[in-house]
């Protein structure tokens, strides 16, 4: 685990379990509010989730814990457990999904990537545009793309936006909703933010031009334009990203 400070009061803690199967990193991001920690997603479980408590508690004293699922994939939820007395949020379809599928992928994926015995735990409020903690200057909004339940979150006070899935260096990777539209306008969106800071879920810390980066291959991809990329590891993105969406309009 390797810990960095982000802005005024975000901390990153990036873990490498990923790397080997699916060539990535994976992002837990905290915001160090006034009353609460602000957890964005849980990874793969409670043992990391503890190791993530006890540098906060032990750097930042006891506080409570508001956590935020950005989607329902497994990779961002297996920890929700050790925070199952806590607020828990996520937007409305994010909820069902886990309900639906989160038993099917921890199954799938418990025996290679889960450390100890995983609870699926839902979120226990959920919201369909947006919702404010106001006293933590923190927002957490839909933002579908990456996936249809996606959502993001935002640090109105360090103007640092977490946007999970929905973003990757340089092209948005491993699409999973073929709504092309609606993910143009959640980065379109997400441009007129303007944040300083982009916080992504599989890797680096970045600035607001590889938003414009992804709406251009958002763009491309819409009007069927052919693309080429020398970079082995971008051309394996575009590559999966095209195959999904010409399965979607096949089946």
């Amino acid at each position: 685990m390797k810990i960095s400070r982000v802005g005024n009061r975000g901390i990153l803690f990036t873990f490498m379990e990923l790397e080997k199967s699916f060539d990535c990193v994976t992002n837990v991001y905290v915001i160090n509010g006034r009353k609460n920690f602000i957890v964005c997603d849980t990874y793969l479980g409670p043992y990391y989730m503890r190791e993530v408590k006890e540098y906060l508690e032990t750097n930042y004293g006891k506080k409570d814990y508001i956590i935020f699922n950005s989607h329902s994939h497994w990779d961002h939820i297996w920890g929700n457990s050790e925070f199952r007395n806590s607020i828990i949020v996520s937007h409305k379809i994010c909820r069902d999904f886990i309900a639906d599928y989160g038993i099917e992928e921890l199954a799938s994926h418990a025996t290679e990537f889960a450390k100890e015995d995983i609870d699926i735990v839902l979120p226990n409020i959920t919201f369909e545009s947006k919702i404010t903690f106001n006293d933590e200057g923190v927002e957490f909004f839909y933002s579908p793309g990456h996936s249809e339940d996606s959502a993001s979150c935002y640090d109105l006070i360090d103007n640092v936006l977490f946007v999970g899935d929905n973003v990757d260096n340089p092209i948005p990777s491993y699409m999973c909703w073929n709504n092309l539209d609606k993910y143009k306008d959640t980065l379109d969106k997400y441009n007129s933010i303007g944040a300083n800071i982009i916080v992504q879920s599989h890797g680096d810390i970045m600035d607001n031009k590889i938003i414009r980066s992804n709406i251009d291959y958002i763009v491309k991809l819409k009007a069927n334009e052919n693309m080429n990329f020398k970079e082995e590891d971008v051309l394996k993105k575009h590559i999966y990203n095209l195959e999904y969406l010409n399965s979607c309009t096949t089946t």
